[in-house]
């Protein structure tokens, strides 16, 4: 029974995380650290897999106008595309690079929490960025590197993928909602990257298939309202959250 608990839960934590600014990685580590889940990195793989499957539909239009583009040439589809490539680069090759380090030193809670910190201020400074000129299908590759180096630093545990792409896009001028599509299409290789080097060590069972199936439905909820907040430039609520946790993870 405990197996499906935490697979239940590990499911719900992922699908909310995983796009609201507020670390999915930090949380795994630290549900896994405080209540001594085993959540190994095959379920782990399995619950982005679930996030996966909500993006994908969530930006059904978006996909769908890019993918039409690029059967007809559309030069604007192409750069599109290529901006997406040259922004998933930075994260593969630090990924691999410190991979070790981070299972090893960086997933402790002090380390969590700090970055929980950092990631609460950029949110809160992305509520104040008004440079919003550039539309999704204008993002060229020099601004999906920029964006892609900031993803990187996402990481780290306890700094949020989706906070600090969203502030690395809107810094270098997207629109708001081009800001948030950018980030949500930078996710979608991202995770299927990570899925086809662990494919072959998925567990199919019971307890793992509920928490992919929570992972979905959470996922999509956790889209749908951090539109609504990200629009109305209330990030800030996300900022209380993550210096609260940051906080309360010290002294635990």
């Amino acid at each position: 029974m405990i197996d499906w608990i935490h697979s239940i839960g590990a499911g719900a934590l992922q699908g909310f995380t995983e796009f609201l600014p507020v670390s999915s990685s930090g949380h795994l580590f630290l549900y896994r650290n405080l209540f001594g889940a085993d959540i190994d990195t095959p379920l782990v793989i399995l619950l982005h897999v679930g996030t996966l499957i909500a993006v994908l539909f969530f930006l059904r239009k978006e996909i769908f106008s890019i993918f039409q583009g690029l059967w007809s040439r559309e030069l604007r589809s192409l750069r599109l595309t290529a901006a997406i490539v040259a922004g998933t680069l930075p994260a593969v090759i630090v990924g691999l690079a410190i991979k070790g380090f981070l299972d090893s030193y960086l997933s402790v809670n002090w380390v969590i929490a700090a970055n929980l910190w950092i990631t609460g201020v950029l949110l809160f400074l992305s509520d104040r960025l008004q440079r919003e000129r550039i539309p999704l299908f204008e993002v060229g590759i020099r601004s999906g590197v920029l964006i892609g180096l900031f993803q990187a630093a996402a990481i780290l545990p306890g700094i949020s993928r989706s906070g600090i792409t969203l502030f690395g896009a809107l810094l270098l001028g997207l629109k708001r909602e081009a800001a948030l599509q950018f980030s949500f299409l930078l996710s979608i290789p991202a995770i299927l990257g990570g899925f086809v080097l662990e494919a072959g060590s998925i567990t199919v069972s019971g307890p793992n298939m509920a928490g992919f199936l929570v992972s979905i439905g959470t996922g999509w909820m956790a889209l749908w309202f951090l539109y609504q907040l990200a629009k109305i430039r209330k990030l800030f609520f996300f900022s209380i959250y993550c210096w609260t946790v940051g906080f309360i993870v010290l002294f635990l």
